[in-house]
């Protein structure tokens, strides 16, 4: 119990270097208490947290043991995206982690299954997609919108009214100024400075960023 309130039991998908901050935030944030991993065959967990089963078996584990909570903390939006709908086929309810030292509008709209590291700003009217990764001390500005499944890097900065596709990533450091639309499944390099529109399914690197070839 946190101060009178009854602390809820999650699973975390993945055991990487993901999960050890997603962990770490939780644990800082008191509302949910980790009690293992889903992880590949094999994998380890770390903390003292133990890996209880693999993707296959999420659903069983979690009736087992009486669990509907999971976050799933996979750095890879499109195996985010294919674990996070088994995960809600199995009728079991995926968590937000937001760290305590972020900072979110409340007048910002999140997701399902959102993560906002440390030093993050969301500011006002700005929607976030399901699954999306909003790291250390990246900010998006009022008024933008984040696609499902994206990953905006550490450092990285979006200006207002941006609006960004679903499972992009986001390099670190990168710069994004007002007013842009960057596609589906597009990739910006890292320290890359974004001015002009970048169409889906692009890789853009460099200041100004420029289009070096498609991602898929």
């Amino acid at each position: 119990m946190l101060r009178g309130i009854e602390v809820k039991k999650v699973i975390i998908v993945g055991a990487g270097g993901h999960a050890k901050v997603i962990v770490d935030m939780l644990q800082k944030n008191g509302e949910f208490e980790v009690v293992g991993f889903i992880d590949r065959a094999g994998a380890e967990g770390f903390w003292n947290i133990p890996v209880l089963g693999t993707d296959e078996t999420v659903g069983r584990v979690c009736r087992e043991m009486a669990i509907k909570y999971v976050f799933v903390a996979l750095g890879s939006g499109k195996l985010r995206e294919k674990v996070t709908e088994k995960v809600l086929a199995e009728g079991l309810q995926l968590i937000n982690v937001v760290s305590s030292y972020a900072i979110v509008s409340d007048r910002a709209r999140l997701g399902k299954g959102v993560a906002v590291m440390p030093g993050a700003v969301i500011n006002a009217d700005v929607e976030i997609g399901d699954g999306c990764i909003i790291n250390t001390n990246a900010s998006v500005d009022h008024d933008g919108k984040i696609g499902d499944y994206t990953h905006i890097a550490p450092g990285s900065t979006v200006s207002g009214y941006v609006s960004i596709g679903r499972q992009c990533l986001l390099g670190t450091g990168c710069r994004v100024i007002d007013r842009i639309t960057i596609g589906d499944d597009t990739i910006v390099g890292s320290g890359a400075a974004v001015i002009r529109n970048i169409e889906s399914g692009s890789v853009a690197v460099g200041v100004p960023a420029k289009s070096i070839r498609r991602s898929g």
